[in-house]
């Protein structure tokens, strides 16, 4: 249940804020254009409604001196407001409200122009990541509402973007409140598609509470609004409310629901995907059975053999060998589980790339999420190695002890039955080694990673090992800062073109660095993190739940990665 509360407050972060102001577009500013008398700053608005920008501002700064110089108050108010919306377009949003204070003093009693530029401003103090001073100028906005008619799609935004600053400063009952009226104004408006948006974000926020009935009360408004609608906005908040759905119900404990709901998700989702995906699963599936029955035909066969001979070793035998078939089914189940978490994971990730996602929670999910897999991992190795590994040596000392005792009359059954079993003792072997180095558990970090560098170097590339002042850590903490180097190594190993590589380890003041290096062709990290970052959102959320630091640089010359973290002993 942990786990599905923390998936769904990624979907929640990927959602929020649809009312929120963006600088995506140049002339957003002026699709509402400013009433003008000043013939210059018409023809200025014009420039930049046709995305000449640049000459409009060098116009801009002229006019603005010879206004000033006239001391014509409404030029100067609309000229700097002008300018102060080009510059917070252009992510220059201090200077832009450098120009907006400028002209409060001058507006005075006109109210519908002073309600704009405190929203304007608190958005500007909110893309540029200062809550306080966002809620501050949202604030100084909403107590203008009742000295201005109509107006109601600019309030609602106000109280929408209220909503997400609250949300921000965990004060969900004010970010509902805020969210209700925002609402409310987008019904008057008749605007459905933005007002099943922001019920979305707020049954997100009645989630994030624990009332899942609440949630999904309001994410079922949300499908009546946009009912069957089929243009992009509608389909998109459709898909939301699925999923959110989905997760309302696993909330409730009515799984049989939420996996109806996560099944419509999908579908609308990418059905030819789905489609492709399920095909796969049902073939290896598929396969799985006939090999499963193969398997079992023969340790029937086996069985019986060993039934006639009347012999205890041999019985021993068949037991341990229906033993290794459970295991390795149960590796199969864990295999499907972490192949299904897999799919989920990119799916997330997915829905990541678009909204650039890289909040803290989403990383500690993340993180959570591959520690689970690596404590399932170290407890199957485990369990291998001490327990399954132990009983059949025991089962081949009780064969060599029956078929010293039988002598010459002894079954060929029984060499085959060793056989088998040192067979079988050499896949656990194996399978536990794969599972977890048992160099890294026995002699610790700096053998694992001598070992690594070693093992993964070859003729064309050349990965070699540098560490300093080295011990032993926290068996856990070995192991994740074990596996992220064997993430970085792999990907050189699979993307650099390298000749040289070189993993360096060097503990200084109760920190580990890491670095990793090599002279190949380097890559675009945004590029990366566009298509398929899980290896590196992997990385990334395992140096933040570790409260460490990374810096990756990457050019045609080669690439370097630097990582320290605080050292758990």
């Amino acid at each position: 249940m942990k786990f599905v509360k923390r998936v769904f407050l990624v979907i929640l972060i990927g959602l929020f804020f649809i009312g929120n102001i963006s600088a995506k577009n140049s002339i957003e500013a002026f699709q509402n254009p400013i009433k003008l008398k000043n013939q210059k700053l018409k023809l200025i608005q014009k420039l930049i409604i046709q995305n000449k920008t640049e000459e409009a501002i060098q116009q801009l700064y002229k006019v603005i001196d010879e206004v000033e110089a006239e001391k014509d108050t409404l030029a100067i108010i609309n000229s700097h407001r002008m300018l102060a919306d080009i510059l917070r377009e252009n992510g220059n949003y201090k200077k832009s409200n450098l120009s907006y204070n400028y002209i409060i003093p001058l507006i005075k009693t006109d109210y519908e122009t002073l309600q704009y530029i405190y929203f304007k401003k608190g958005g500007n103090f909110q893309l540029d990541a200062k809550v306080d001073s966002a809620l501050a100028n949202y604030l100084k906005a909403v107590e203008l509402n009742k000295k201005v008619a109509h107006k109601e799609d600019l309030k609602a935004k106000i109280h929408a973007n209220l909503a997400g600053i609250y949300y921000l400063k965990e004060d969900y009952d004010k970010a509902i409140a805020n969210s209700k009226i925002a609402a409310n104004y987008q019904k008057i408006l008749g605007n459905k598609e933005i007002e099943a948006g922001i019920l979305n974000n707020l049954g997100s926020i009645y989630y994030m509470q624990g009332k899942y009935k609440d949630a999904l009360k309001m994410f079922q408004k949300v499908l009546l609004l946009v009912g069957n609608g089929k243009n992009e906005l509608d389909k998109k908040t459709r898909r939301s409310a699925f999923i959110n759905i989905a997760y309302a119900y696993s909330g409730l404990n009515n799984y049989k629901k939420a996996f109806e709901f996560q099944d419509k998700y999908t579908v609308i989702d990418d059905s030819l995907k789905r489609e492709l995906k399920y095909k796969e699963i049902a073939k290896i599936s598929s396969k799985y059975k006939v090999a499963k029955k193969e398997k079992e035909a023969e340790v029937e066969k086996s069985k019986r053999l060993k039934a006639e001979l009347l012999s205890k070793g041999l019985i021993i035998a068949s037991v341990l060998l229906l033993l290794a078939v459970y295991v390795f089914y149960k590796l199969y189940k864990l295999s499907k589980k972490n192949y299904i978490l897999k799919m989920e994971q990119e799916q997330l990730v997915n829905r990541a790339n678009i909204e650039k996602i890289k909040s803290d929670a989403q990383s500690r999910i993340l993180a959570a999420t591959l520690d689970g897999r690596l404590e399932e991992r170290k407890q199957i190795a485990s369990v291998l190695h001490d327990n399954v590994s132990a009983l059949l040596s025991a089962a081949n000392l009780h064969l060599f002890a029956s078929k010293k005792q039988l002598g010459e009359n002894a079954p060929k059954e029984i060499d085959k039955s060793q056989a088998i079993i040192s067979d079988a003792s050499i896949l656990i072997r194996d399978l536990s080694h794969k599972l977890m180095s048992s160099t890294l558990l026995k002699f610790g970090l700096t053998a694992a990673v001598q070992d690594l560098c070693d093992k993964t170097s070859n003729s064309t590339l050349n990965i070699s090992s540098n560490l300093k002042n080295i011990t032993r850590f926290n068996q856990n903490f070995e192991i994740k800062i074990f596996n992220i180097i064997t993430e970085m190594v792999n990907n050189m190993l699979k993307h650099s073109n390298a000749q040289n590589g070189m993993v360096k380890l060097e503990q200084l003041n109760g920190k580990l660095q890491v670095v990793v290096f090599d002279d190949g062709v380097g890559f675009d990290i945004d590029k990366i993190r566009g298509k398929d970052g899980v290896g590196l959102s992997q990385i990334e959320a395992r140096i933040l739940v570790l409260d460490g630091i990374i810096n990756i640089k990457s050019s045609e010359a080669g690439t370097r990665i630097f990582i320290s973290v605080p050292i758990v002993y």
